[in-house]
């Protein structure tokens, strides 16, 4: 599929943040029904959360969809440059990390601090010094290089340092793209996946140091340099193969990764087959969803020309739109399902039909308060002072 660059301009994409908002859900409902084992116990209050548990158990994947997005809108500034002319494009360092800071730090920092209250509310706190090392790695989101604090403070905040180290890491993603091309450039990415697994495998035997391996930014780098591929192909900078936009190729695609996720805990994971099966089972995931993104883009520019926009696509965009607030805030709302007087019957219609709402309600505030005044829409890259854009983009 060849989008000629004339005719081409991304603005924003009502597609993938409707993806984002799917996204976010699915991590939603497989946290609130992952604790429903622990809180329900014999007969039909057994079986019923494990069944429903057991039909979400590949929602985690969610966030492999979250790295390709985030990828293609984080290299959408120079692609869109490159797009409109501009033979080399240029991404100012410190422009680019100010603008992170201030987007993404403000709403971090305040859901940091309100489960840090909670926790010194639930427990009397120890001022220690892993203490104050546990929190110090989360305030620079550095704390999935140390395996005791990857999920410390809140289980799910593991993810968004990943993505503050890609961002930092973009820079030499971008360097080599220019340079090498996007072939050579995805095969050091993926390169950097098994350097990452050896060099664990190698600290863990040789001095007896764990770090996570899984959790690391190396190890998903591939995932999200997919996303930067996907824009560049959407705006036409670069030619994806035709099995790159079916929609079965990345079915086929997802269900092999979903096919290794039930494999590999069934084998010992200090084999080689299980490190086999483990550096291809991301990159799976990691492919199925650039497919997908792909197509998705694809029928959005087709959809944009008639004006017709799909019913549920509006709805989920405007859960993409708060998904940050939703990834950071959920688990606190999860955390006090109780208040509702639901103790031992925390099934399926209740993290669906109530704590899965509840919390995008509160991610709603939370946004509101902490992430809007903070989004801005400031260019981090620069392009001419008159880009040649179509005059009717897509």
């Amino acid at each position: 599929m060849d989008i000629k660059r004339e005719d081409t301009r991304l603005g924003r994409m009502l597609t993938l943040d409707a993806m984002r908002g799917v996204a976010a859900l699915v991590v939603v409902t497989y946290h609130a029904l992952g604790v429903a084992p622990l809180t329900a116990s014999g007969g039909w209050e057994w079986w019923l959360p494990q069944t429903s548990g057991y039909l979400v158990h590949f929602a985690y994947a969610g966030i492999y969809l979250f790295f390709v997005i985030s990828g293609f809108c984080i290299h959408l500034f120079w692609a869109r440059a490159r797009a409109a002319g501009v033979e080399k494009p240029v991404i100012d360092f410190f422009s680019f990390w100010k603008r992170r800071v201030r987007r993404l730090y403000p709403p971090y920092f305040a859901a940091l601090a309100l489960y840090l209250c909670y926790i010194a509310y639930k427990t009397p706190v120890e001022v220690t010094g892993f203490y104050l090392w546990d929190v110090g790695l989360h305030l620079v989101m550095l704390h999935n290089l140390d395996l005791r604090t990857t999920y410390t403070i809140n289980g799910a905040f593991w993810t968004l340092a990943i993505e503050e180290q890609l961002y930092l890491a973009y820079f030499l993603l971008l360097f080599l793209r220019i340079r090498y091309g996007w072939t050579k450039t995805l095969l050091i990415c993926i390169s950097a996946r098994v350097g990452w697994l050896i060099l664990g495998r190698c600290l863990s035997s040789q001095a007896g140091i764990e770090i996570p391996v899984t959790e690391a930014a190396a190890t998903n780098w591939f995932i999200w340099a997919l996303g930067a591929l996907s824009v560049e192909a959407a705006l036409g900078i670069t030619k994806l193969p035709a099995w790159c936009y079916r929609f079965s190729m990345a079915v086929l695609a997802l269900v092999c990764a979903a096919g290794l996720a039930q494999i590999l805990p069934m084998l010992d994971d200090k084999t080689f087959i299980h490190d086999v099966g483990w550096l291809l089972m991301h990159p799976a995931w990691g492919v199925g969803f650039f497919i997908l993104v792909n197509y998705s883009v694809a029928a959005e520019q087709r959809w944009r020309l008639t004006s017709h926009v799909p019913r549920l696509i509006p709805s989920l965009a405007f859960i993409g739109l708060i998904s940050y607030s939703l990834y950071l805030t959920h688990s606190f709302v999860l955390m006090h399902w109780y208040w509702f007087g639901f103790t031992r019957l925390h099934i399926l219609s209740i993290s669906l039909l109530i704590m899965t709402p509840l919390s995008v309600v509160f991610a709603w505030l939370f946004f509101r308060v902490f992430e809007r005044p903070f989004m801005t829409v400031a260019a981090t890259a620069k392009v001419p002072a008159k880009p040649r854009y179509a005059s009717n983009p897509v």
